[in-house]
């Protein structure tokens, strides 16, 4: 068995500490990932690992035993740290047994603007954490192809962000940093139908023209979409609301309109 770490001036437990902060995630271009869920799933899809990061008593249960023999015969550098310790190191109140160090992976876009048939979210200045993690989590059940979020989105390797994806990251292509004006005129000019969310529009996400290429842009939880947004798409759509609501959360509009383009319509 390692050596339990029993400090937090240990230099692994300084790095994973340092990796709570976007700048420190960004300069090394890793990221942490809690709970055995999101490290199962991980490894599953071959994801690259830094480390792994064990609470003392977890791994005397079997689920923690298990995770632990895998990380080892997968020859991921593995770590102990007492309970004091493991919890300085979690970014959540209440910490689960283990917590691993990931390398960030570049996506691209290209290879599915290129298909003949794909529907993919453009997130522009979405900040909710919550609202992200869902988004991508249902584009994964929706089988959607992509996930793009713009400048201004909060980051994906935010903790909160990773969690609420429920792994789902790991599943589908997901791009960040981009210049969604620019990617709007690209994807037009290529065929494809651009749809804004658009709680002020006076065209039905059910009357809208379903197509093999689709994107759909999702706006900022307070203020919608950016006008300039809203010219630039193809078309701008609302989501009918019989009730006394003016808006919904952006995670749910997003996950109507996702049913609603890959499920009902096609």
């Amino acid at each position: 068995m390692s050596e339990v770490i029993t400090s937090s001036q240990n230099k692994h437990i300084k790095h994973i500490r340092a990796l709570h902060a976007k700048k420190h995630r960004d300069n090394h271009d890793q990221y942490i990932i809690e709970g055995y869920k999101l490290i199962d799933e991980a490894m599953t899809y071959k994801k690259p690992f830094n480390m792994i990061l064990f609470n003392e008593d977890a791994i005397e249960s079997s689920e923690g035993s298990a995770l632990l023999h895998r990380c080892e015969a997968a020859a991921i550098p593995c770590y102990i740290a007492a309970e004091r310790v493991f919890a300085e190191a979690s970014e959540m109140e209440t910490p689960q047994g283990a917590l691993a160090v990931l390398q960030k992976q570049e996506q691209e876009l290209e290879h599915i603007i290129e298909k003949t048939d794909f529907t993919m979210m453009l997130l522009d200045e979405v900040r909710d954490p919550g609202n992200v993690g869902t988004i991508i989590r249902t584009a994964d059940a929706c089988g959607i192809d992509a996930v793009v979020l713009s400048k201004g989105c909060v980051d994906l390797y935010n903790g909160k962000t990773l969690r609420a994806t429920m792994g789902s990251m790991f599943h589908i292509t997901v791009v960040t940093d981009v210049e969604i004006l620019e990617l709007i005129e690209k994807l037009k000019a290529m065929g494809t139908a651009v749809y804004g969310a658009d709680p002020h529009s006076t065209t039905s996400c059910i009357e809208a023209a379903s197509q093999k290429r689709t994107a759909i842009v999702i706006g900022n939880e307070a203020k919608g979409l950016r006008d300039e947004v809203k010219a630039a798409v193809v078309q701008n759509i609302t989501i009918p609301m019989p009730g006394k609501a003016e808006s919904l959360n952006a995670g749910i509009a997003a996950a109507i309109l996702m049913y609603e383009f890959t499920v009902r319509k096609k």
